[in-house]
């Protein structure tokens, strides 16, 4: 089993991988909305992007750019970003304009929750459902008070630019993770919408590399705190329990049992007093099995989903090291959104213009792509130095 996961180790095919992924995340995206528009053809569109992506790529290669990029290139990046994204969420001050159920759907969910109502049987303009869970609501909680649903793509940006800091020492890698979500257009796309999907699982990321950072000898040292942590990233999107499973699996099995009661009483308690926050306001408990987010949030097939849970499980067997935590999230992540878009297609028939759209949940493994993708380069670089 370890030779068949030798591919995970020091391998530039890992890089080339994990940047692939993100490439066509992206290219998805400029193919779906750049049809759509007169101003600039879509052949150089397409041209230019993948320019700039190819260039970026060989970034880790150029050791000119290497020596010249230092911490200030890299702050003054994260600064540049953290502006533009600011100036992205006041673009669109109507998301009826742009079709876009998301933000109105975040913003009545939040209002009905916050006044203690049940959020689950609104309909937005579209006639969709809410499906939102209370950990993400909770974390969308501070954009809504500052008066822009927006924010929350801002604040994950620079909780990411934040982890990525943290982690890694090489200006060079710092700046392209930076570089690579900055520019994603998958993420563009949802500061504009003030959308809230990839930062559900930036969280998780982020979380990730900073609990490995911190508590890298034993991650049970704070079982409390962790718990609370697990508690509200498991309520933010069901996917987003797959790289925590991968993380923290084989840990926990390993860890000493005052620890592992500790954190499973703290986690069952978040869990528990969030959900409440959400049900309490319900008629009965009938309406409760009719309407609720567990539901209408499932992203496929719910065999698929106990596959692919499944394979988490399994290869959180074989962890070694952090970045290999990354490489597996990024590849179940991905290939469970690629079995609902799949799914949508086989049930709808493939529209460019009318069924493309679920192409979008694709960026679900926007984070774990890019830091993954880091951590290989990292490996490259540790081992031109070795050789």
């Amino acid at each position: 089993m370890n030779k068949n996961l030798s591919f995970t180790k020091y391998s530039t095919a890992t890089s080339l991988m994990l940047f692939i992924i993100y490439f066509v995340i992206n290219f998805l995206f400029l193919t779906k909305y750049g049809i759509r528009q007169s101003v600039v053809p879509i052949g150089i569109l397409i041209v230019g992007f993948a320019v700039v992506h190819l260039s970026m790529f060989f970034f880790r290669k150029n050791r000119i750019l290497a020596q010249k990029i230092n911490k200030k290139s890299v702050y003054l990046l994260t600064a540049a970003f953290a502006v533009f994204y600011i100036a992205l969420c006041h673009i669109m001050k109507d998301p009826y304009k742009m079709n876009i159920d998301r933000w109105q759907t975040l913003d009545f969910s939040l209002d009905y929750w916050i006044h203690g109502q049940y959020i689950y049987t609104k309909r937005n303009f579209m006639g969709n459902l809410s499906s939102y869970l209370p950990g993400q609501l909770l974390l969308s909680l501070p954009s809504y008070i500052l008066g822009n649903l927006g924010y929350v793509q801002v604040m994950a940006f620079l909780l990411f630019a934040w982890a990525i800091l943290r982690k890694f020492k090489s200006n060079l890698i710092r700046f392209t993770a930076i570089l690579m979500l900055g520019i994603s257009l998958s993420y563009i796309y949802e500061a504009v919408c003030k959308s809230d999907f990839i930062s559900s699982f930036i969280f998780s990321a982020a979380f990730i590399l900073f609990w490995h950072s911190q508590f890298k000898d034993n991650y049970f040292q704070k079982p409390v705190l962790l718990g609370v942590c697990l508690g509200v990233l498991f309520l933010t999107r069901s996917v987003a329990v797959i790289p925590l499973i991968i993380f923290l699996l084989k840990p926990f099995l390993a860890a000493n049992k005052t620890l592992r009661i500790k954190t499973v009483l703290t986690f069952l308690i978040t869990v528990a007093l969030l959900l409440a926050t959400i049900f309490l306001p319900a008629n009965s408990v009938d309406y409760i099995f009719q309407y609720n987010p567990l539901n209408l949030q499932g992203q496929s097939n719910k065999l698929i989903m106990l596959f692919f849970l499944a394979a988490a499980i399994f290869l959180s067997f074989y962890v070694k090291k952090i970045n290999e935590v990354f490489y597996f999230s990024a590849y179940i992540v991905f290939f469970i959104m690629l079995s609902f878009v799949l799914e949508k297609y086989l049930y709808f028939g493939i529209g460019f213009q009318d069924n493309f759209f679920p192409t979008t949940y694709l960026a679900a493994c926007l984070p774990f792509s890019i830091i993954g993708y880091c951590f290989s380069v990292q490996r490259e670089l540790e081992r031109q130095v070795q050789d």
